[in-house]
């Protein structure tokens, strides 16, 4: 017991030896003495001789430019003592996960040194169970040293102070450094096209303005011309159609409205380009809160909820991924309440959007087909889609990779949003970056995994929707087929590759990570969490919805109370079954088993879309009660409108904020409370951006793309199908 205690001790005294003092302060105390007395020899040198033979130490892979650096630090004493403050020492709670040795950011550059963040492995599990950690160590460093010398330096420190069968650099990540920020092509480009968006903008308002207000007359001839055929236009009746994109599309005013088609007027394209931005009808079509009493309105209220829930999780994981928290364990502790689950638990808010994806594509392209014979313009049916989401997704790529980066600073300020974008942006656009690359890490703006989901399942849906609609039995064969094919193919990945499903703290152990090199999340996420055939059924019971929301017709559906009640009761079950399931392994000690987490992947997310089926179908047909006036609430309108673009930004607001910390976050509720609902406001007021500026303005443009008779054809048929949804 006592051989033990000591080993531990000296384990520790080597660590603190090494990380809080270091080369730096060794110097302060002796080197320069040494120096002094064996002048002309190197300081590495000094430093190999007094401890282990030097021949074990030199320094090979460390340039010599960042050795000589060095070298002239250790000679003056008063610097070095400053860079050793600045330098990351060990904190208080290091056993218990306070691995963010960060140290002091902004007194490093004032030395005008180089701050570099360096990911270390820990592993002293054979004198401290479960001391097994990555660390996150903050270097001051020589501007002679680039960010391989830093990394290789860990070594060559490592043995000097002779732990290095404990210490050893992350072989998976380089050392990173600040760099001083300059204005690149890129961002001076995105700068100018923002300002000529803003320009548009404005012309095109002040055009509107002008008109409101009545002004005798503009001076500009040009500029009456454009106010003239913009008046013209907006004159026709401009009410805004229902979209079958789940992210987009809102239950509000438009809903049994008796849309004019007219005939537009002869208009240059400059005009019709311009009158697509004026800042006045943008906003006060997002703003517009009315809702029809034919509309599904709790729609609204499911997508808001399910967009609030997924910036919710998204909170913890970005604080959890910066590494800067000083009591994760703590957080690990939090997760085991019996209330926290529905956190851990946020994914399941995707699959509400694939679920509305399915419903609003079913339904209204049913509605269509009834009125042309089951006639579609595929081309055009899929150019929507593809218009509707690209332009703004794309500026979110360009704003994530030219501007971001000079929207802080700081010890975790050293997020590269370039490389990865760079690189595999046209992933993103032809949406398959779900795909390529392979690691779900790697892919640019990676939340967007989602987007291409979506879409993908939005290119095989006529293979349902004419099914459904030519022979009704085939359909229904084709989608519980489908849904069987993904639980196999689900079950038999993580049956195979023994990929965890459930959060529990089991998979933190060193022997577990021994024993799974990979970390298990990032397998799941990349081979099953991200993949279409693993979260196809949410999708596919939407479309089985729809049809059925289609043959129903505006008929009225008598149900007895017993089976509403019990249609509620079964939700419950199922809602409650899904999000809570895992409760109980966080308790007793034990992994789930492999046969848990097979059939947990396979059939929770199926199970989760059939509990939403139930509350769309009993809102709409008069049996949701409070809850239906809950989702239904016009308060949700405006929100859900810009539920597209807060998905799309909201990752970028919580990176920007929580990389902006110069300190170790300590976790609680309350902390983690107040950071959700700052990020949740500035998400949505970034994204009422988006929408006013890039949005709106690209699906106004689409009208004038259509061709006249297929934009006639879908705005009646949206018309029509909002007034025969039913009472």
């Amino acid at each position: 017991m006592h051989t033990m205690a000591k080993s531990r001790s000296m384990m520790t005294c080597h660590i603190i030896r090494m990380m809080a003092l270091g080369l730096l302060l060794l110097a302060t105390m002796d080197l320069t003495t040494a120096h002094n007395k064996y002048p002309g020899i190197p300081a590495y040198n000094i430093l190999a001789s007094d401890h282990i033979p030097f021949t074990q130490v030199q320094p090979t892979n460390v340039s010599q430019q960042c050795l000589d650096a060095f070298a002239q630090l250790i000679v003056d004493p008063t610097k070095t003592i400053y860079v050793a403050d600045a330098m990351g020492k060990p904190a208080a709670g290091a056993l218990v996960g306070n691995v963010a040795w960060i140290g002091h950011y902004d007194e490093c550059k004032s030395l005008k040194y180089k701050y570099c963040i360096v990911q270390m492995h820990v592993d002293g599990t054979s004198v401290v169970p479960k001391l097994a950690v990555d660390v996150s160590w903050g270097v001051c460093a020589p501007q002679e040293c680039s960010p391989e010398d830093v990394k290789n330096g860990i070594s060559l420190l490592a043995k000097y102070a002779n732990i290095s069968q404990y210490i050893t650099p992350n072989t998976k990540a380089m050392a990173v450094c600040s760099q001083d920020q300059t204005y690149d092509a890129g961002f001076i480009g995105m700068v100018a096209f923002c300002s000529v968006i803003l320009l548009v903008i404005l012309q095109s308002s002040l055009i509107e303005t002008a008109l409101r207000i009545k002004l005798p007359k503009l001076t500009s001839p040009l500029l009456q011309l454009q106010a003239e055929s913009f008046f013209e236009t907006r004159r026709g009746g401009d009410k805004e159609e229902e979209d079958d994109v789940p992210l987009i599309g809102s239950e509000g005013n438009l809903a049994g409205q008796n849309v004019v088609v007219q005939e537009p007027t002869q208009q240059n394209m400059v005009t019709r380009l311009l009158q697509s931005f004026s800042l006045t009808s943008n906003t006060a079509k997002l703003l517009d809160s009315k809702q029809s009493d034919r509309s599904i309105g709790c729609l609204n209220g499911l997508r808001v909820i399910s967009m609030f829930w997924v910036i919710l999780g998204h909170t913890l994981v970005f604080a959890n991924m910066t590494q800067n928290l000083e009591n994760p364990y703590s957080l690990f502790n939090y997760a085991k309440r019996f209330g926290f689950q529905a956190v851990l638990n946020a994914t399941f808010s995707v699959d509400t959007f694939f679920f509305l994806s399915g419903l609003l594509v079913g339904f209204l392209t049913f509605m269509r087909m009834a009125k042309t014979d089951g006639k579609i313009p595929w081309f055009w049916f899929y150019f929507h889609r593809f218009w509707r989401l690209t332009p703004v997704y794309m500026f979110t790529i360009l704003f994530f990779m030219y501007l971001v980066p000079y929207m802080g600073k700081g010890p975790f300020w050293l997020l590269d949003t370039k490389t990865a974008c760079a690189k595999y942006w046209w992933t993103n656009l032809l949406y398959i970056n779900n795909f390529y690359p392979k690691n779900f890490g790697d892919e640019c703006i990676g939340w967007t995994w989602y987007l291409a989901n979506d879409m993908q399942f939005f290119i095989i849906s006529p293979i349902f929707l004419m099914s459904f609609f030519m022979l009704p039995i085939v359909g229904v064969i084709l989608v519980i087929v489908t849904i069987l094919a993904s639980f196999i193919v689900t079950g038999t990945l993580v049956g195979y590759y023994d990929l965890p499903v459930f959060f529990n703290m089991e998979y933190l152990e060193p022997k577990y990570i021994h024993d799974h090199p990979h970390p298990p999340p990032m397998d799941f996420q990349s081979m099953i969490y991200g993949k279409p055939y693993c979260r196809i059924s949410p999708y596919l019971v939407g479309i089985a919805l729809g049809y059925i929301m289609y043959k129903i017709g505006n008929r009225k559906v008598k149900m007895n109370p017993i089976i509403a009640f019990l249609g509620w009761l079964i939700t419950a079950a199922i809602a409650i079954s899904v999000l809570y399931g895992n409760y109980p392994s966080l308790h007793g000690n034990y992994l789930p088993s492999l046969t848990a987490n097979v059939i947990y992947a396979s059939v929770s997310r199926f199970a989760w879309s059939i509990a939403l089926a139930w509350i769309v179908f009993a809102c709409k047909y008069g049996y949701g009660g409070w809850i239906n006036n809950i989702l239904s609430w016009s308060g949700w309108v405006v929100l859900s409108r810009l539920t597209y673009t807060a998905y799309l930004v909201h990752p970028i607001v919580l990176l920007v904020f929580y990389f902006n910390f110069a300190t170790a976050v300590d976790f609680s509720i309350v902390v983690f409370s107040v950071y959700f609902v700052g990020c949740l406001g500035i998400s949505y007021g970034l994204a009422a951006v988006f929408s006013i500026a890039i949005e709106y303005p690209c699906a106004n443009i689409e009208k004038f793309l259509m061709p006249k008779d297929v934009l006639s054809k879908r705005t009646i048929d949206a018309s029509s199908s909002s007034r025969e949804t039913i009472q």
